[in-house]
């Protein structure tokens, strides 16, 4: 016998069941067996649902698009961009940025990207992006410089270490106003621009970029960098640079400025070989030295100054004295030594014995050449080669290994300064991984104004991914995942929408996962 039942719920909602008697021959008796039909009334009537209810009209992706909403937002970029450009202009630029990050494209193909994402819904804007309206809108947001240094003073830390760094972007674009032939023109066949990047080392994020004709040199910037960081109210400020940037005029010029520096000494220079001269017979007394990450490093610390625009070692006494610290990285001095010696004697046990050449090397290929620097050749008795090495070029070149010295203004103990070194190295190197992100906001610019808007929203992305890869180093994720499996395992994550309703995707373990070692909670 079947006869229907309906079933009131706690909710208030009714449901109707279908019975059926069912024999249990373990039993020996009759079971029901109830079949679900439907909701209905309380008297039993079915509420019929329509088949346009019951359809899922899109599945736009959500996934990465609420990750790097949440980052712009919990870092204070959204804030900044929407106090600086208004809610509706900080919101596209915002929105710009985090699809130049998930999904890099150009400007004609933005318009079909963003239809598959839930870009829209997750920042509020209510924008086209057809391609003629982005064109107009990175001309005007490029056009206004006096916005574009407001935000990056927002974005500035008031005082600690910074760190500048320039790379060079290439360009086919005629109406560029900084395009020139420089250094890589030769390689590449195409004119450059100088993009500089100031980061901050106390979160790691870059928070301003300065452009510069393609044919200037890194040297000749820091006058400018001096001035705008001090514009932007960042004082005090220590600026960590690389070897590119020193030179007697930069040094003397953040001095007289007030500024804090720590840049390397290059290897071509004289007061190096001076300063780790000096260094060799006290840097490795059990004074100097130290444990830090996995290796014995040392320091010595002593002074220079500039006389006559050049350096000169120096007592701490002396007026215009600077600190300088020799490093030594005991691992990496020990692997340096070995190769070195590798090298002379691959290239003693090639040439040793063979026929004369007075014109030898001019034949040697750049690597050889350079270790030949340290050999002496001379024709024996029976017009073979015979090879002696030169003990104070060995001896020099061996003193270099695994060492390194900066010079400074800051008062850090000397293992202090060098952990802060190695933190500008692995903010310097995220950087240049991701230079390409800002290649992308130079093609295809025929004017100034619309590659000044490229670049900021390149810069902007560029700020966001940092912001994730800086999130990453201080999560279980560090080394495990990178950047593109992130994005590629949230990409899955989708929301639907049923009926007019829109609904999260139901979240896999590995995606939930990853959102709480991120720190980033679902809606």
């Amino acid at each position: 016998m079947t006869y229907t039942v309906v079933q009131p719920q706690k909710n208030g909602k009714y449901y109707l069941y279908e019975v059926d008697a069912v024999w249990d021959p373990e039993k020996k008796q009759s079971r029901q067996k109830r079949t679900y039909i439907g909701a209905c009334d309380k008297d039993g009537n079915l509420i019929s649902k329509s088949k346009k209810n019951q359809t899922i009209q899109c599945s736009p992706v959500f996934g990465p698009y609420h990750l790097f909403a949440q980052l712009a937002e919990e870092s204070g970029l959204r804030s900044a961009l929407e106090s600086v450009y208004g809610e509706e202009d900080g919101r596209r630029l915002l929105a710009m940025a985090i699809l130049g990050v998930v999904s890099p494209c150009t400007v004609n193909q933005m318009e079909g990207e963003i239809e598959d994402t839930y870009l829209r819904e997750v920042l509020g804007v209510e924008w086209s992006f057809e391609q003629s309206e982005v064109c107009r809108f990175l001309q005007t947001v490029g056009h206004d410089t006096g916005r574009r240094e407001e935000l990056f003073e927002k974005l500035a830390p008031k005082s600690g270490c910074v760190v500048f760094d320039i790379v060079c972007l290439g360009t086919d674009s005629e109406g560029l106003e900084y395009a020139e032939v420089g250094r890589k023109t030769r390689l590449t066949g195409s004119r450059q621009v100088n993009l500089g990047m100031i980061h901050s080392m106390g979160d790691g994020l870059p928070f301003c970029y300065r452009t510069y004709p393609g044919s200037v040199a890194d040297v000749a910037t820091i006058d400018n960098i001096v001035s705008d960081l001090a514009s932007m109210g960042c004082s005090p400020v220590e600026l960590e640079m690389d070897r590119g940037f020193f030179s007697a005029g930069n040094v003397a010029l953040m001095i007289q400025c007030h500024s804090g520096f720590t840049v390397p000494v290059p290897a071509r220079n004289g007061i190096l070989k001076e300063l780790i001269s000096e260094s060799v017979g006290q840097i490795d007394s059990p004074l100097n030295s130290d444990y830090l990450a996995g290796g014995v490093v040392r320091g010595y610390e002593t002074h220079v100054m500039l006389v006559d625009d050049e350096f000169v070692r120096a007592s701490a006494d002396d007026d215009g004295a600077i600190r300088a610290v020799v490093f030594q990285d005991d691992v990496r001095r020990t692997k340096e030594v070995n190769m070195l010696y590798s090298r002379i004697t691959d290239l003693e046990s090639r040439l040793a014995g063979t026929e004369y050449d007075r014109f030898l090397r001019r034949k040697l290929s750049k690597r050889d050449a350079e270790t030949a620097e340290m050999l002496e050749f001379s024709e024996g008795p029976d017009g073979k080669t015979v090879i002696g090495r030169k003990r104070k070029s060995i001896t020099a070149k061996e003193n270099k290994c695994g060492r390194f010295a900066v010079i400074t203004t800051s008062e850090l103990p000397w293992q202090e300064l060098l952990i802060q070194y190695r933190m500008r190295n692995g903010v310097e190197y995220d950087f240049s991984q991701l230079q390409s992100d800002l290649f992308v906001g130079l093609c295809g610019k025929s004017d100034q104004d619309s590659a000044e808007g490229g670049l900021l929203v390149n810069f902007l992305s560029l700020r966001l991914r940092i912001t994730l890869i800086e999130r990453m180093k201080k999560s279980p994720l560090a080394g495990k995942m990178w950047v593109p499996d992130v994005i590629s395992l949230l990409k899955k994550l989708k929301m639907s929408c049923v009926g007019g309703n829109w609904r999260l995707n139901e979240v896999t373990k590995s995606q939930r996962e990853l959102f709480k070692q991120l720190g980033i909670r679902l809606p």
